[in-house]
């Protein structure tokens, strides 16, 4: 059952904006699938994510922790929009 869950898990796609941070709903999706142990063959963090975290000033340790601490992605982006108001950005 597990595999199964493992090889049904896509990520949104990546030019999809949520909150107004590109990149958000991929990360978020790859972050939570990869905390719950169904990432699959999708890597986390890759490139483009490592990217996206150096740019939130976040490692993946604490995106991590972020979105598996949030309900929703209501509440991913209110908690992002607080770690960006706090880092001046």
């Amino acid at each position: 059952m597990k595999e199964e869950q493992t090889l049904d898990f896509k990520p949104r796609a990546r030019g999809l904006v949520i909150g107004n941070i590109p990149w958000l709903a991929r990360a978020t999706d790859k972050a939570r699938a990869f905390a719950e142990g169904r990432i699959g063959d999708y890597i986390y963090p890759c490139p483009a994510d490592q990217a996206f975290l150096r740019e939130m000033q976040l490692s993946a340790e604490e995106f991590t922790a972020l979105v598996t601490a949030s309900a929703d992605d209501d509440e991913v982006i209110k908690r992002m929009k607080a770690h960006l108001a706090q880092k001046g950005k």
